[in-house]
């Protein structure tokens, strides 16, 4: 048994709150101590009102007030992009420019080219905390085999350590054509948790869904979609997929990740739609990173030719207000729709609650990138601190949230089961000339 002394937890991430304890929403913790034995938490108790006392041969770490989370998860991102900028740069920044880029380098993704990059993204992620990830997967005739075949085989490589989850991403008019049953069963085969796709706005759509949501139903998954990326008000996927989920009586779960055009309707009508989702029980992955970067290009016209308006944030807030799930995640990093990132939780964590104003809600903010991505991707053991949870701590160089906050790159102590380690970030130099 491990005994974890004076770990400042966030309060939303216990399974309740300790009875009497007043918590600051500045700093919304609560010093508590942590037991773990083999591979789970078994007890978690205040440490201001006894703790967890003494336990014979117990090991003990004193974390000393540092904030204390539990290993994040990653919602959604896309590991067989990942790490193709330096040969496949997007010049534009445009969406269209990233979809020529890396259609181009597909002549590139070999197997050892996609395990090398992919493992490479393990391996950052794990360092930073990472322990769960659920990565999108270009599928179709040509490609899916073989990024589905690494895919599984990573995550046999890294079970026990992050658990790796896949999706199957094609556009969504797949679903309506002869192979849709073939592309499923593809992905299902090498282990996928849900079925997916690219939404776009078409008269189609409404059937397109209809056949998705019942070849999901017939394997017993649920879908995570793509789901309006881009500043068109018009763009309505996410209203589409509601009404499919309702009109199709459909139970099992349904992700619906970027949703920004929501943010750039019509009121009323953003309103509207929320209700929908929330009646169709609908959760959304908001990725701030990738779309602060993508979304609201200009060209060098106008009288302020090149400043972006709008940074391309789904109404985070109203989702949550509603009682909307809401996560964070990485989605892309350093490809052509977003040069940039590290699988750093914490950094999208920070990021996030700077560009949504989550510090307006900060105890409830700790869920995006734990207990609510956990719950949104079927996993309702990770992402918490409480006991019957996996045992994956992070010891954060932070005892308060503004610190935390300011320096999200800082390094942290891993607690894996019983055993505590303090892991290094790749080189980028491995990935060099490659």
């Amino acid at each position: 048994m491990l005994i974890v002394r004076r770990a400042r937890v966030p309060a939303a991430l216990l399974a309740a709150r300790p009875a009497g304890t007043p918590v600051d929403p500045l700093e919304p913790t609560v010093l508590c101590d942590v037991a773990i034995e083999g591979t789970r938490i078994t007890a978690v108790a205040d440490t201001d009102t006894g703790g967890l006392g003494l336990k014979p041969l117990a090991r003990e770490f004193d974390a000393g007030g540092s904030l204390v989370f539990p290993g994040f998860v990653d919602a959604h991102v896309h590991l067989d992009k990942t790490h193709t900028w330096h040969r496949a740069p997007n010049r534009s920044g445009t969406f269209a420019g990233a979809l020529q880029a890396l259609a181009d380098d597909k002549a590139h993704w070999t197997e050892a080219d996609l395990h090398r990059r992919a493992g490479f993204a393990l391996r950052s992620a794990w360092a930073h905390g990472t322990r769960v990830i659920r990565t999108h997967v270009d599928t179709s005739a040509q490609w899916g085999e073989r990024s589905h075949a690494v895919m599984a085989e990573l995550r046999r490589q890294w079970a026990g350590r992050i658990t790796l989850q896949t999706v199957p991403l094609c556009g969504s008019g797949d679903y309506l054509a002869a192979e849709a049953e073939r592309l499923a069963n593809l992905a299902l085969h090498h282990g996928a948790s849900a079925l997916g796709g690219f939404l776009l706005m078409s008269a189609e759509l409404p059937a397109q869904l209809d056949r998705l949501l019942a070849i999901a139903r017939e394997r017993g998954v649920g879908v995570d979609l793509h789901v309006d990326e881009s500043g068109n008000p018009q763009a309505e996927c996410l209203r589409l997929v509601a009404e499919a989920v309702l009109r199709n009586r459909f139970s099992l779960p349904v992700v619906c990740g970027h949703c920004c055009s929501l943010s750039v309707q019509d009121h009323a009508r953003a309103r509207s739609t929320i209700e929908l989702v929330r009646e169709a029980r609908i959760g959304v992955i908001s990725l701030p990173d990738c779309n602060l970067y993508l979304q609201d290009r200009r060209a060098a016209t106008g009288p302020f030719p090149r400043t972006p308006f709008w940074r391309g944030l789904t109404l985070v807030h109203d989702l949550m207000d509603a009682g909307i799930p809401v996560a964070c995640a990485s989605d892309n990093v350093r490809d052509a729709f977003h040069a940039f990132g590290d699988y750093n939780l914490a950094e999208v964590y920070a990021q996030s609650v700077r560009l949504a104003h989550l510090d307006a809600r900060l105890e409830e903010s700790v869920r995006v990138v734990t207990r609510t991505a956990a719950d949104l991707i079927g996993l309702p053991d990770h992402g918490r601190i409480e006991p019957g949870a996996a045992a994956h701590l992070l010891v954060l160089e932070a005892h308060r949230f503004s610190e935390l906050l300011s320096r999200p790159s800082a390094s942290r102590l891993c607690i894996e089961a019983e055993e505590i380690h303090r892991p290094q970030v790749p080189d980028f130099a491995e990935l060099n000339d490659r």
